[in-house]
């Protein structure tokens, strides 16, 4: 009995590493059903909606050195030079900082882009695209030492993003 449930456990230990490090290293999963999109967050942060100009909306909030900006502009698609715009406009880093990563598709969009962009003290990571619902711009934004040091945390972060 006693090896029955210790493969049990392995078997547990092994197809859901995610949910226990999720929880094991201060994250908790935020939905905003309004916007489309669900993503990991420092836990205690307190989200806020806001309404920028332009037509773009979501939420964001700050805790312990990091801010966090989901972003949506729900309708037809914008271009990504339009996104890539108002995101300069979000961060105060201007267009030439900004450094794609990845691209692709997949887990709701439609297509997306992976950037970092760095100015002085502050670092952003996220991404931008679009989905049948609308545009996104999802963001993190720290410093380059705090990048550094919990990489592995801001990535994981990044892939938890879905939306819907």
């Amino acid at each position: 009995m006693k090896q029955h449930i210790l493969v049990l456990l392995m078997v547990l230990l092994i197809t859901v590493p995610g949910a226990f490090a999720a929880q094991a290293s201060g994250w908790e999963t935020y939905k905003a059903n309004a916007y489309g999109f669900s993503m990991l967050i420092p836990e205690g942060t307190q989200m806020q909606t806001k309404e920028w100009a332009g037509g773009w909306g979501g939420l964001s909030g700050a805790h312990e050195g990091v801010t966090v900006y989901g972003v949506a502009k729900l309708g037809a698609p914008e271009s990504a030079q339009d996104i890539e715009h108002f995101g300069v406009q979000l961060t105060g880093i201007p267009a030439e900082a900004w450094t794609e990563i990845d691209k692709g598709s997949g887990h709701g969009w439609t297509w997306y882009r992976t950037v970092q962009a760095t100015q002085g003290s502050k670092l952003v990571f996220g991404g931008y695209g679009v989905s049948p619902k609308g545009s996104y711009l999802l963001l993190l934004v720290t410093t380059p030492s705090d990048f550094k040091a919990y990489r592995a945390d801001y990535e994981k972060w990044y892939h938890s993003i879905r939306l819907y």
